[in-house]
């Protein structure tokens, strides 16, 4: 890059810059220096040597004339790339005329968003499929009514909400929003409601304070927060409005009205006044609340003295933990310390029978009021192997209202490990965490486990064909999915498809294993879908469980999640060998039933089997069976599987070409043809039969 900054820079001469190209082996570097050429011709002449569509793009936007353009881009193949250059063009109908030769619906998508007139706009979405897409096209609409029109053709709540948001008039999208049933959209909705008295009414309609807080909180003027506390009921909700106050007058005359330790706790920390915060504190009976604004204090040796007075070491533990002089502070860190206070001496903790090879994370999202303890600590349990430090961390979590999340270092199945797990699971616990709707349970496997296309291939299919089972069965039992999982945890198995129907995906033709997953990620787009690769860290992320700190359900989940990759590369080595045993050939034919026509109870013992041992399964069974029972006793408004769009997947299926389908109708026609033939004869037999003549010539 600096050399190809040093051409720019020292160079104005067009054919001096063409020979620096020359020199250049790299399209993306050789499209930078071709934009600044000057001369037209030369520009095209040389962007049509580059194999790069996308930096070809890059040049064919630099080009004067719009036909040129045009002209240019009908060379592309890669769609995207011909959306680039398209959205940039003046004429409405000239994008329309070139965007009906696309197949992409992204690509589509952002050519139909750069049309000026709302109603070709309306006229070509309308032949989109997707409601994502849709979603993203209308949300561009200028006309509000409009907007409303269309968004009603969406059924997808959270599709709504996303377009009700970008509405104008705050009485059309009060409107629009009380159609809603999830109050978590609703409250997105009323945080753009610009008139705060209107605000401040549909706030009154929600029922959970913690999302009203959210709202709340981040209005500017103190004195429309304070009229936000009438509307509130929890104490600890209030709590978060009143330490956000700008006036600690104002903190201290509100925090004079609550009498829950831990909500004034919340208060007093945030008081600029050290001296005030001491006579404050001394009118609190728990040591936790205590320990909140201790930590706060400026002075040290204040802090060191009503340090001294707690009694409960952990709460001693929060204070200190930056202190590595301090036995107390270690508590918090230190594995074996941890291990004598968390774990239950007459429980024998086990592996979780995975293979040794394969590495593991999990990612624990929990709400409580000392999450913002929990993140300052930043370290909660820790541990040498062989010189490395393996570090529990803890961070922030912008989905969570008083949240934090608790990140492990890379894990195997073994049973400190395992331990570790419930080591941190009964800190949070001690800490007062708790799962809420709003907490997501993520499991990453190391994607290298993985050795082949083929692997991934049965991983896809084995998740398209049991994803709607998988939802159900990764949240312990007596739980349903949370509400939010269509935003955090969508369907992928649609897109897959939806990919091998068009073609997108052509097992037939040569692929490696990168282009493959490169054609997935394309398809996947979002890191937000229930089975994820598009991650930094070479993982696959497993995203549908529900949050929890109970620690046997993270057990059974990385069980879970672990067997399906394990057995994706398992089947793969078996179908790569040309002679099987009895047990292989059996795991081939539950692989093969699973993409059959068959009951979701039958598909879910079939999955079981595949995955775990007799013993292993029942757990799996009682979660599947429990849920599913709660799933229908509630509306289906409120079911978020209603929300999900589950499909078969089969990446051996293909597209039929003209000729193919013209010989599958003749000879459907033939059939047809022959079985009338042989009913009209059966047909006269018999009547000839009734006459008593058995001879029909």
């Amino acid at each position: 890059m600096n050399e190809i900054r040093e051409i720019l820079f020292t160079l104005s001469d067009d054919d001096k810059k063409i020979e620096e190209i020359r020199k250049l082996d790299n399209d993306l570097g050789k499209a930078t220096i071709i934009r600044t050429l000057s001369d037209n011709n030369k520009k095209i002449q040389e962007l049509r040597k580059l194999n790069d569509d996308l930096a070809k793009a890059g040049i064919i936007m630099t080009l004067r004339d719009d036909g040129e353009k045009i002209q240019e881009l009908k060379r592309l193949s890669d769609d995207n790339a011909k959306a680039i250059v398209i959205e940039i063009l003046h004429n409405d109908d000239k994008k329309i005329e070139l965007l009906r030769d696309l197949k992409d619906y992204t690509a589509k998508a952002i050519i139909i968003e750069s049309l000026h007139d709302d109603d070709k706009k309306i006229q070509e979405l309308r032949k989109i499929k997707d409601d994502s897409v849709k979603a993203a096209i209308i949300e561009t609409l200028r006309d509000d009514d409009k907007k409303i029109q269309e968004l009603r053709e969406i059924e997808n709540e959270i599709l709504k909400a996303e377009i009700i948001e970008t509405l104008r008039d705050d009485d059309k999208k009060i409107q629009e929003l009380r159609k809603i049933k999830d109050e978590p959209l609703k409250a997105e909705i009323i945080s753009t409601i610009q008139n705060i008295d209107k605000k401040m009414q549909e706030l009154e309609n929600l029922s959970d304070d913690f999302l009203k807080t959210e709202i709340i909180k981040k209005l500017y003027d103190d004195e429309d927060k304070i009229r936000g506390l009438g509307i509130l009921k929890e104490e600890l909700a209030k709590a978060i409005i009143i330490r956000s106050l700008h006036d600690d007058d104002k903190k201290q005359e509100e925090l004079s009205k609550l009498t829950n330790d831990f909500a004034k706790a919340l208060i007093i920390e945030k008081l600029k006044d050290n001296n005030k915060k001491l006579e404050k504190l001394t009118k609190l009976t728990d040591d936790f609340a205590k320990a909140i604004i201790i930590r706060s204090l400026y002075d040290d040796d204040k802090k060191q003295e009503e340090l001294s007075k707690l009694t409960d070491s952990f709460a001693k533990a929060i204070v200190i933990a930056d202190s590595q002089s301090n036995s107390e502070s270690i508590l918090l860190k230190d594995r074996e310390k941890n291990k004598s206070v968390f774990l239950e001496n007459n429980r024998k903790y086990s592996k979780i029978g995975l293979s040794p090879n394969m590495t593991i994370g999990i990612e624990i999202e929990s709400e409580g009021i000392l999450s913002d303890v929990i993140q300052s600590l930043k370290t909660i349990n820790e541990k040498q192997i062989s010189g490395e430090k393996k570090v529990w961390n803890s961070k922030g979590e912008g989905s969570l209202v008083l949240g934090v999340e608790v990140v492990s270092p890379i894990l195997t199945d073994n049973k400190e490990n395992v331990e570790d797990i419930y080591i941190v699971c009964s800190m949070l616990k001690k800490f007062l965490q708790k799962s809420t709707e709003r907490c997501g349970g993520h499991i990453h496997i190391g994607a290298d486990y993985l050795k082949s296309k083929e692997a991934y291939i049965n991983l896809f299919e084995i998740w398209g064909n049991t994803e709607e089972i998988i939802y159900i069965m990764s949240n312990e039992k007596g739980s349903i999915p949370r509400i939010r999982l269509p935003k955090y945890a969508c369907s992928i198995s649609s897109e897959l498809n939806e990919a091998i129907e068009e073609g997108i995906i052509n097992l037939e033709s040569e692929e490696d294993l990168e282009t493959f997953i490169n054609k997935i990620k394309k398809i996947q787009k979002i890191k937000n879908v229930g089975l994820n690769i598009i991650n930094e860290h070479n993982t696959i992320e497993f995203r549908t469980p529900n949050g929890t700190i109970n620690p046997d359900t993270w057990i059974e989940n990385i069980r879970l999640f672990g067997r399906i990759v394990e057995i994706s590369q398992k089947l793969a080595d078996i179908e790569k060998n040309s002679e099987h045993s009895k047990e292989d050939e059996e795991l081939l034919y539950l692989k093969n039933k699973l993409k059959m026509e068959i009951s979701e109870q039958e598909k879910m013992e079939i999955l079981l089997e595949l995955l775990f041992s007799e013993e292993e399964r029942n757990v799996y069974r009682e979660r599947y069976i429990s849920n599913s029972e709660l799933l229908k006793q509630i509306p289906d408004k409120e079911n978020p599987l209603k929300k999900v769009k589950f499909r078969k997947v089969n990446f051996n299926q293909r597209r039929h070409n003209l000729s193919e389908f013209y010989n599958v109708a003749i000879h459907e026609r033939i059939e047809n043809t022959n079985q009338v033939l042989k009913e009209t004869i059966r047909g006269a037999i018999k009547e000839n039969e009734m006459q008593g003549e058995h001879n029909i010539i």
